[in-house]
């Protein structure tokens, strides 16, 4: 698998997260959020809990040596739960905020998933994420920085990005993380 098909593929991980989280409109509550600009317009979202099924839209998971930190924000203003969802994805090697960073994904779904969205694949190295805090052991994992990535427009999952449909997004996070299964 290449790598963008992999981002790709985890971006699609997490963007269907918010998909299986049961009764997320009436259980979820929000823990964190993540303060952005997408192409100059202001965005405010929050990563959600659902407490009852033990899962959040801000959480971490391990792979081996690879722990994959999924921080993703839903708008609480938006029309619905799924519309206008930023997320951000990180392969780490260790367990604090100098962690060695692999691949690093940054998407945006304004219409949710069954519309066009934008992502990072093809611009992997205009992805910027520095950890002021990522705490992976204990009691109460968390994460805070900030990002920065080019995010290009795809008209679905499998389409090639439109390299002259772009938006630069930067921002800060700050979330509890839920430790995944």
């Amino acid at each position: 698998m290449t790598k963008g098909r992999n981002a790709m593929v985890w971006a699609i991980i997490g963007a269907s997260l918010a998909l299986t989280l049961p009764g997320m409109a009436q259980a979820a509550e929000p823990i964190g959020a993540i303060e952005a600009s997408i192409d100059g317009t202001a965005y405010q979202g929050e990563t959600l809990s659902v407490p009852s099924e033990g899962s959040a839209t801000a959480s971490f998971q391990s792979f081996g040596p690879m722990t994959k930190v999924t921080i993703q924000a839903h708008d609480p203003d938006a029309e619905s739960r799924m519309h206008n969802v930023l997320s951000l994805e990180v392969s780490v090697m260790g367990d604090s905020a100098s962690a060695s960073q692999m691949e690093k994904t940054v998407s945006w779904w304004p219409e949710g998933m069954n519309a066009p969205f934008y992502m990072s694949e093809g611009n992997e190295a205009e992805v910027q994420v520095d950890f002021d805090n990522l705490s992976l052991e204990g009691e109460a994992p968390a994460a805070s920085g900030s990002f920065s990535a080019l995010m290009c427009r795809k008209e679905d999952f499998f389409s090639e990005i439109d390299p002259d449909d772009c938006k630069q997004v930067e921002g800060i996070f700050d979330t509890p993380l839920v430790q995944g299964g």
